[in-house]
């Protein structure tokens, strides 16, 4: 049966004509401890020079993949711009694809399930053209995981922090802004990146205060354009389940949430309740209290923000309309607030 694809939308792209096994002049690339484990590539156009991309190195790559169905699954092309990965942390057999060429060069690579995507439970079939290749960045030493250097800026919550380029500007992100940024992330053992956008290239958008604490503390010193190391102690970081453990996060700060350009509008909320409490959080992440339904005349277009509380020890609030909180220039938001009673 063929691998289900995810639900990527995607443009269809005619497949190539061995998607669904390789031909015989294919090369098979091993694993010299397994050999049992291998992928198979087949060099489409000839690139220049003779480096290969190390396992830490940034490629810069446009790249087509399919199940053996035919299926469309990705490509970069249909995104406008190129994928920008670190090798390491991509799917295995694709990432030994890449090690196999060089500048220039189109490659097809057969990536059997085992190596493949989590999901995937049969080949994989990726069209890569590899466009650059660069030096990993300059990443911490396995002495600054361990321990804070002493050129970093310590705080009493127990977050430290050492710029690495300053930014421009002086707007820091508010305690409820909604920022965009870039991150690479590591456990202090200096060797296993545990998350990395910069690798996948998806920078992050999210309200400040639905991050880790050390993360959402740090965020709000920074200015658009800076990057910043942070040295995150375990009591600022993930809670339980995910294990408790202290970790360095690399942090780009690229964008702070903003109101829209436009005529004001109205926001109106909706509630089941006459009086129970809830905070609107505006597009520059400014906070209003308010309680039970409400209408907010004259306020900034833009993406907004709403936090129910809960009426203690009887009901709590929750969402259920629009899913989209975005006041369009002179227009109408309608937000629906429902208290449902507290299961014990």
């Amino acid at each position: 049966m063929p691998t289900p694809a995810p639900p990527l939308h995607v443009p269809q792209i005619p497949p190539p004509p061995h998607v669904a096994q390789p031909p015989d002049d294919a090369v098979r690339t091993e694993d010299p401890k397994n050999r049992g484990r291998f992928i198979m590539s087949k060099a489409l156009t000839a690139g220049v020079g003779v480096v290969h991309p190390g396992a830490s190195d940034v490629v810069t790559a446009h790249y087509t993949a399919w199940t053996t169905d035919g299926t469309t699954i990705d490509d970069s092309r249909s995104r406008g711009k190129p994928a920008v990965w670190i090798l390491n942390p991509l799917i295995e057999g694709l990432a030994w694809g890449i090690r196999l060429m060089v500048a220039g060069e189109k490659r097809r690579i057969w990536i059997p399930g085992a190596m493949g995507h989590e999901w995937a439970t049969d080949m994989l079939v990726y069209d890569v053209e590899l466009l650059a290749i660069a030096p990993p960045p300059a990443w911490p030493t396995p002495a600054d995981m361990r321990s804070v250097p002493a050129d970093a800026t310590r705080l009493s919550s127990g977050l430290a922090f050492k710029v690495l380029r300053r930014g421009t500007g002086t707007e820091r992100p508010k305690p409820m802004s909604t920022a965009t940024l870039h991150y690479t992330a590591w456990t202090t053992n200096g060797t296993t990146i545990f998350d990395d956008t910069v690798a996948r290239d998806a920078p992050m958008t999210a309200a400040v205060d639905t991050l880790i604490p050390g993360l959402s503390e740090g965020l709000q010193r920074m200015v658009v354009g800076e990057r910043t190391r942070f040295w995150i102690p375990a009591d600022l970081g993930y809670a339980p389940p995910l294990p408790r453990a202290s970790t360095v996060f690399d942090v780009e700060l690229l964008a702070i949430q903003r109101a829209a350009d436009g005529d004001p509008g109205t926001v109106r909320i909706h509630s089941n309740s006459p009086d129970a409490a809830y905070t609107l959080i505006l597009p520059d992440g400014t906070p209003q209290h308010a309680n039970g339904p409400q209408t907010f005349p004259n306020c900034v277009p833009g993406n907004y923000r709403i936090e129910p509380g809960s009426i203690p020890l009887y009901a709590i609030g929750l969402v259920v309309s629009p899913a989209d909180l975005k006041l369009a220039p002179g227009g109408t938001l309608d937000i629906t607030i429902q208290y449902v009673p507290i299961v014990n």
